[in-house]
This record gives structure tokens, C-alpha cells and sequence, in this order.
């Protein structure tokens, strides 16, 4: 059984004594085979030293982002962080001075996790247009007139809104010189949804070469999925906006991840095996900070794994379904089973976006 000694406040000790009294015995500092130390504040993690003889946990109760960045600074085997859950608690101790896949020590993993959500925590809040959009979206009282005018009012969106109408992908048979018009054929709602994703555009503007793409290839995928999640919400009766915004923003988190990455990955493993954490939980995370509502937020963090709530599977399917498109018959038919649907209703539901060259949409938008 291990012997640990915590340094922290008494009810903080009592959690660990109520979750590992059965399976670890606590005792006085000088006789432990672990640590746990309770990190309240910077002034406490400047007070400690940078190593230590034994085997180190911090217990982070502090919500200053400053705490975070300075731990990389400190030789430990790993980090807490309220609320605690037994199992992760004992996980952690147990291999904590094991290595991981890729050779990084839990505790290195611990700290890259730390400084991932810091920065998910700092991203950007949507643009001021997009948040308007959304305002204007859940007001019972909002007009056509109110979005249009939100629209042109940025010079810069509309310009890259009336090159996306203009471009293959919308087949238009005359050229569209003004949102007025593009409203007028397109309707408000693609129009509104192309403003959108137009704004989240820059979240993209970076390097993506370990993600084996580019920026401009992550959001012309991300504008698919919404997309298809706008369609596949259309036909189950479902909130159509609110499933496009959760497609728009599904792989958020892998414009934070790639500033850590240091190897090529192609699954959500090979991210967790760098960083402990994948870029759907940072999405999610990213989108809570944003004050999105539950639903969306729990969507983009499932979109990887097909979970029970209607957000979450559509989705899944979406991503799935415009990711593996030379699979679309099967999919079509996973999802027509899944939702009780008929084929030919899923079919058409996403046929169209689906025989469309989404690599035509960026139509010189960057």
C-alpha cells in the first residue's frame, strides 16, 4: 500500500482520505513513497523547489492562469484538478513514474494538458459579427432586414460572402454583386450562415502541416460538416442553426493543439498520446468559454465518438459522412437505421452537398 503525504488545506485532505483510504495510507512528510502539494495560489508554487525526492503530484484549487504557466518550470509526476474522481486519482499514482506511448512521463503529460486548456481558456471570443448573428438568431422579434444589415455593415465578410456565392459551388447562373441579391436567391439563412463561417475563418490562419492539411482545408471541412449537419437537422426536425454553428466549430481544437504538436497525427489517439488531451475536449472547451449553450458544446466533444443525445449523432455522422464520402451508401443507410429514417429521406438530405466540390468554396477567400 502507498504511503502518501499531502501539504494543503485539511478538507482538501479529507477528499483524498475519503477516495483512497481503502488503497493508500497517509502519513507524515519524511515517510511517504508520494506527494500530493495543494497549489492555492503563484505565491505557494514559488515557495516550493523545482525537484523533489519522491515522486510529486500538485493539486491545482486555483483558478490563475499564471500558476499554470509556471509549472512547467517544476520536476512533477503529475497534476490534480477539482473535482476529483477516484479512478483518475489512482491512475495517475499508480503509473506515475511509468512512461506513456511516445515516451512522455505522466507527469509531462499532465503539464502539456495544463498549458493546452490555458490557451483554449485565452482564445479569441467569436467575432463581434458572428455574436450578433447568433443574437439576432434566437430573438423572436429579428427581421431579414436585421441580418443584412449586420452583414454590410463589414465590408470585408460580405466581400468574401459574395465571392462564395459567385463560386461553383452554389451554381449560380448570374453573377451576384450585393447581399441584398445573394439574400434574395440564397435566402437569409444560408446567407446568415455563410457570415458565420466566414468569421471563423481566421481561427485557421496558421500551419497545419502535422495535421497533414492546411487551414484553408480544415475550414472548407468544417463548412461541409455544418453544412451537412444543417441538412441532417432540417430533416429530423431539430434546430437547424444550432447544429450549424456545432458542425462550424467541431475542430476548433485543433487550432490550439497544433501550437504543441510535435509529430504528425492522424487520430484522436496520436493526440492524446502527445498531449494527454484531444481536440475534441479542447473544442468543447473553448465553446463553454464562449458561453455556447450545453448542447453544441457536448456535440463538438463527442463528434469523434457516436454518443446517445441527437447533437452529438448528427455530428458524428456529418464529420463521418464528408470525411469517408466513398463510403456515403453505408453511412447513409447507419444513419437512416439509427434515426428511423427512410434511405432515400437521408439521401437527399445530404446528396447535394455531398456531390458538390467543397474545395471550389474558398473561391479566393483567404
Amino acid at each position: 500500500m502507498k504511503k502518501i503525504a499531502y501539504r494543503g488545506s485539511k478538507d482538501n485532505l479529507k477528499q483524498f482520505l475519503l477516495l483512497l483510504k481503502d488503497e493508500c495510507q497517509f502519513v507524515q512528510e519524511g515517510d511517504e513513497d508520494l506527494l500530493i502539494i495543494e497549489i492555492d495560489s503563484l505565491e505557494t508554487l514559488f515557495k516550493l523547489p523545482k525537484k523533489f525526492s519522491v515522486p510529486s503530484f500538485f493539486f491545482i484549487t486555483t483558478k490563475d492562469r499564471r500558476v499554470v504557466e509556471s509549472i512547467r518550470q517544476y520536476y512533477i509526476s503529475g497534476i490534480f484538478t477539482p473535482p476529483l474522481k477516484k479512478e483518475d486519482v489512482l491512475k495517475k499514482l499508480s503509473v506515475s513514474m511509468a512512461s506513456t506511448n511516445k515516451g512522455r512521463s505522466s507527469g509531462e503529460l499532465d503539464t502539456l494538458k495544463a498549458k493546452v486548456l490555458a490557451k483554449a481558456e485565452s482564445i479569441p471570443a467569436l467575432p463581434a459579427l458572428a455574436k450578433e448573428l447568433l443574437r439576432l438568431s434566437r430573438s423572436d422579434n429579428s427581421q431579414i432586414k436585421d441580418f443584412i444589415v449586420k452583414i454590410k455593415k463589414d465590408q470585408g465578410i460580405s466581400s468574401k460572402i459574395i465571392k462564395l456565392v459567385n463560386s461553383p459551388f452554389y451554381g449560380l447562373r448570374q453573377e451576384i454583386s450585393s447581399i441584398d441579391r445573394a439574400t434574395v436567391l440564397l435566402g437569409i439563412n444560408t446567407v446568415k450562415n455563410l457570415a458565420l463561417a466566414v468569421s471563423t475563418e481566421g481561427y485557421y490562419n496558421k500551419h497545419f502541416n502535422l495535421y497533414k492539411s492546411t487551414g484553408q482545408g480544415i475550414w472548407e471541412h468544417s463548412v461541409a460538416v455544418a453544412m451537412l449537419s444543417e441538412s441532417l437537422a432540417e430533416m429530423l426536425g431539430e434546430d437547424a442553426d444550432a447544429l450549424y454553428l456545432a458542425g462550424l466549430m467541431h475542430d476548433i481544437g485543433k487550432s490550439i493543439l497544433v501550437d504543441f504538436l510535435v509529430q504528425e497525427v492522424d487520430t484522436t489517439e496520436d493526440e492524446l498520446a502527445q498531449l494527454g488531451i484531444d481536440h475534441s475536449t479542447v473544442g468543447g472547451t473553448v465553446l463553454k468559454k464562449w458561453a455556447v449553450a450545453d448542447s453544441i458544446a457536448t456535440a463538438v466533444m463527442n463528434h469523434h465518438d457516436k454518443a446517445e443525445d441527437t447533437y452529438s449523432k448528427i455530428v458524428y455522422y456529418a464529420n463521418k459522412i464528408e470525411r469517408h464520402r466513398d463510403l456515403r451508401q453505408e453511412i447513409i443507410g447507419e444513419i437512416a437505421q439509427d434515426f428511423g429514417r427512410s434511405y432515400d429521406d437521408v439521401h437527399s438530405a445530404v446528396a447535394e452537398i455531398l456531390d458538390t466540390k467543397t474545395d471550389e468554396m474558398n473561391a479566393d477567400t483567404q
